[in-house]
Formats: C-alpha cells, sequence, structure tokens
C-alpha cells in the first residue's frame, strides 16, 4: 500500500515539474525569449505568452541562408 502511495506521489511532482516547461515567452518577431521565465516576465518585455508546438525546439531554430 506505502508503495502504491509513493509511486502515486511521485507521478504527481513529476507531472507538476514538466507543466511549467509546456508554455515559453514569444517576442513580436517570432523569437523565443529565454530571458522571460513567467507570463508576468514576459509581459514586460513585451512578449507573449504562448503554448508550445509539437515542434517546438526545431521551429525556433535558424535557417542557413
Amino acid at each position: 500500500m506505502k508503495l502504491v502511495f509513493a509511486v502515486a506521489l511521485a507521478f504527481a511532482f513529476s507531472s507538476a515539474a514538466f507543466a511549467k516547461s509546456k508554455k515559453h515567452c514569444m517576442n513580436s518577431d517570432g523569437t523565443e525569449n529565454t530571458s522571460a521565465a513567467s507570463k508576468k516576465q514576459c509581459k514586460k518585455a513585451g512578449g507573449k505568452w504562448q503554448k508550445l508546438k509539437a515542434g517546438g525546439a526545431a521551429s525556433t531554430a535558424t535557417q542557413p541562408k
């Protein structure tokens, strides 16, 4: 019984930790503002707080010219 409780508790904390990384701050030109870690900081910096897209890491990479 204690094992089930410990597993459920660990799962609850791990999903809460990952929930913060599902949103990020985007500047008006489409680049990510990494200095703004919260919605409030993002608004002060003039950005938009948005959900990450499925290919979020690939979309922020610069394209070769």
